[in-house]
């Protein structure tokens, strides 16, 4: 906002002048229409940096048209998506699916748009929304954002950004070339499709490195998850080695199997009923942890002690207590009113055992083939790899029917069945999305809000960058980092925790197992169907980019 004034972004192909024009309104009306579509367009206008974000939901934004027809107005809401609609030549398209809105009000319908392919370029230009409209869209913001909690004050680490230079070793442009190469290599009888989404993955890393290159990287920390968003972020892994601060390679600390470690320190009963300000619930999540006391699921009269043991409540017998160990220590009728009995606290308390320090996937499948009498030399090589890969899956996957028929999410209820219990349990209390929202937000209290604030205390001169479950900082303080990043988590979970130190080797022959990963994803859009189904995040200029740098590579690098 400057001034009065809007400015937002919409994709330059759009002829919204045109549309307008058709109507022959008086000119007062026909500015006002224009400006409100700019303001509706820019709602679903997606780049290289925000694709993701609707990724799960095919590249549809849920947009409900009673908060549309506060800004709009229901006559003009319903006169833009007609003409948006045309069906000889539509610029959005809808995915058919309504459903009421979750809110204090419920009112009107939600509904997933999406601009078609054919606008969808991944380009964007500024335009500037009247005054009148433009208070309208403050007014109604400020009403969200009032009922928002705001994200936490990481204003050293976005600092960053402005006191180290990022740039790229050069062959990063040598290792993209070779890449894309690589991948040609595997499509048969130039299949068009496979063709447009390789130099779409190509021209999307060329736009990243571009972007931080030119000294116009961004950043925010989410007020949802309270993550840490970046340039730095959306570089791809394979990319990440050749990043560079201040002319130095950055290598990177990184929290073994983040989300699971978590999980393990989020069970404690200490992590509900805990109020001081510091690792707990009310501090991470207060708005959570003020609903689940409202409505009888923490009691707030219980003051956690280190000295108790799991307390837990079964209809047959009321309330047992069982010690274990201060790292266990439980006693909230929210962790097991509904499914508490022996083996499920075993269970939960093995968990918290599982040694996070070594291979954590590999530890499960060992117990898996231990409990099932499964030879080792009968598993699958891949099997560790599978499992990994459906970890998010075993946390978030609130579908019975998935979680029933997913062998991995299986081998997991084998090994740890309290631990699945909870993990259902949480799904019904809270819903999936808000779990995860605690475990990512759980996450950036330990990583950004501790450990990164005290280590910059600690080393004001080292950089540091963040991706989630990861820092980067450069050689002469990666050491530093690791240990202190190792004793914080201990110190704040209980817990041992387990980090890798990543090295930035800048070597410009891709990997075989990183070709075949990205290839893996490629493969089957091999036909227009499955092309436009997959076209979530497959842009023209990404296509345009990739296909001129691989046909012009070493003229201009």
């Amino acid at each position: 906002m400057t001034g009065e004034y809007l400015k937002i972004r919409i994709n330059p192909t759009i002829d919204v002048a045109g549309l307008v024009d058709a109507l022959k309104a008086s000119p007062t009306r026909a500015a006002n229409l224009k400006h409100k579509i700019y303001y509706f367009l820019s709602l679903i206008t997606d780049t290289n940096d925000n694709y993701r974000l609707n990724d799960n939901n095919g590249g549809y934004h849920n947009l409900c048209s009673y908060e549309l027809k506060k800004v709009l107005g229901s006559k003009d809401f319903y006169v833009i998506r007609k003409l948006l609609l045309n069906p000889e030549d539509p610029i959005i398209e809808v995915n058919n699916s309504w459903h009421n809105p979750k809110g204090e009000n419920y009112s009107g319908y939600c509904q997933g748009y999406r601009i078609t392919h054919k606008y969808n370029t991944g380009e964007v230009v500024y335009k500037t929304i009247a005054n009148k409209l433009s208070k309208i869209i403050a007014k109604n913001a400020a009403k969200v954002e009032s009922a928002a909690v705001s994200a936490p004050d990481y204003t050293f680490l976005l600092n960053q950004f402005e006191s180290n230079t990022l740039s790229f070793d050069p062959l990063v442009y040598e290792y993209i070339r070779n890449f894309g190469q690589q991948l040609f290599q595997k499509v048969r009888d130039n299949n068009e499709f496979q063709t447009k989404v390789i130099y779409n993955v190509i021209g999307r890393w060329l736009y990243y490195i571009e972007q931080i290159s030119c000294g116009n990287p961004w950043r925010k920390v989410s007020n949802t998850n309270h993550r840490l968003n970046s340039s730095v972020t959306n570089l791809p892994r394979v990319i990440r080695p050749f990043l560079l601060s201040c002319g130095k390679p950055l290598r990177c600390v990184d929290i073994s199997s983040s989300q699971p470690y978590i999980l393990s320190s989020v069970m404690q009963s200490k992590f509900y009923h805990e109020t001081r300000q510091g690792y707990n619930l009310k501090t991470i999540y207060s708005e959570l942890y003020n609903e689940l006391v409202d409505n009888g699921n923490i009691d707030s009269s219980i003051t956690y002690s280190s000295s108790i043991g799991i307390q837990y409540y079964s209809s047959n017998t009321g309330y047992t207590n069982k010690t274990y160990s201060n790292n266990i220590s439980n006693s909230s009728s929210f962790m097991w009113c509904n499914f508490s009995d022996n083996p499920d606290i075993d269970s939960i308390y093995r968990y918290t055992q599982s040694p996070f320090y070594l291979d954590f996937y590999t530890y499960i499948l060992d117990r898996y083939y231990t409990y099932t009498n499964t030879p080792k030399s009968a598993a699958q090589k891949d099997d560790r790899e599978n499992l990994k890969n459906t970890m998010m899956y075993v946390l978030f996957d609130d579908n019975k029917n998935h979680r029933n028929h997913n062998d991995n999410i299986e081998k997991f209820r084998v090994v740890f069945p309290g631990v699945e219990r909870w993990i259902n349990q949480i799904h019904k209390l809270i819903g999936k999305q808000r779990f995860s929202y605690l475990l990512q937000r759980t996450e950036s209290y330990l990583l950004l809000n501790v450990i990164c604030r005290e280590f910059n205390l600690k080393y004001p001169n080292a950089p540091l960058f963040t991706i989630h479950d990861g820092v980067f900082t450069t050689e002469e303080y990666i050491r530093n980092l690791n240990g202190f990043v190792l004793s914080r988590l201990y110190e704040l979970t209980g817990i041992i925790a387990g980090c890798k130190i990543k090295a930035s080797q800048i070597d410009p022959n891709p990997h075989i197992e990183d070709i075949e990963y990205e290839w893996s994803k490629i493969k089957s859009i091999n036909s227009k169907k499955r092309y436009y189904k997959n076209t979530n995040g497959v842009f023209y200029s990404n296509i345009t980019r990739g296909s001129e740098f691989l046909a012009n590579f070493g003229a201009d690098f």
